[in-house]
């Protein structure tokens, strides 16, 4: 059972800020969602280049730029853009 010595330093019940932290912590992470495929749509990555720049994004410390880390892997930036999508021209023939 949660009694008073179980508040939180600023004397809010455990319930209460969990759920608090929680909200914050899931809008967090849409906003980290929303600005990794901003940034994957902006570069035109492909689907592999979206895999290899969340993996340094959230995985590779501060030492490397991305196209170091792609380096050291073997790959070059170029592969991972995605191709350019073709215009298509319709004609109406009547």
């Amino acid at each position: 059972m949660i009694t008073e010595k179980h508040y939180t330093a600023a004397g809010e019940h455990p319930a209460d800020r969990i759920f608090k932290d929680k909200t914050f912590i899931n809008r967090l992470q849409k906003n980290l969602d929303d600005v990794f495929e901003q940034l994957s749509n902006d570069l035109n990555l492909n689907e592999l280049g979206k895999e290899w720049l969340f993996d340094y994004v959230f995985n590779e410390d501060d030492k490397l730029d991305f196209e170091e880390y792609l380096e050291k892997f073997g790959f070059e930036y170029e592969q991972f853009i995605a191709p350019k999508q073709k215009a298509v021209l319709y004609e109406t023939h009547i």
